[in-house]
């Protein structure tokens, strides 16, 4: 902590400092600056980051099996959007994200949550 900076405590619940907690890791925020954007007005985005970093490991896994030419086009693709998406800060539009949404219900229909 900087000679600028102070700190302030609050008091809540522990079923107030789970919900700040779920909050701030969807948001991939610490606690800390989650709760510091949301006083000072902002109200930062809730993404789904884990669930597309397990998607994106687990399908690179699968590519390293063997797989017809058309469903390794269709899962580089796939790979290419999560990637995009992740670190290219990409904005999806509505048919993309319809796309994604759909391929992750395909995906954890044929092989499980696991």
């Amino acid at each position: 902590m900087s000679k600028n900076e102070v700190e302030i405590c609050f008091k809540c619940n522990q079923k107030q400092r789970d919900q700040i907690k779920k909050k701030a890791k969807t948001s991939g925020l610490k606690q800390g600056e989650y709760i510091l954007q949301r006083a000072l007005g902002a109200a930062p985005k809730e993404t789904q980051l884990g669930a597309y970093l397990n998607l994106y490991r687990k399908l690179c896994e699968i590519t390293n099996l063997p797989l017809s030419n058309e469903t390794e086009v269709r899962l580089n693709g796939l790979i290419d959007s999560i990637y995009a998406r992740l670190f290219e800060s990409a904005p999806p539009s509505e048919e993309i994200r319809i796309e994604e949404e759909q391929a992750l219900q395909d995906y954890y229909a044929d092989i499980g949550a696991d």
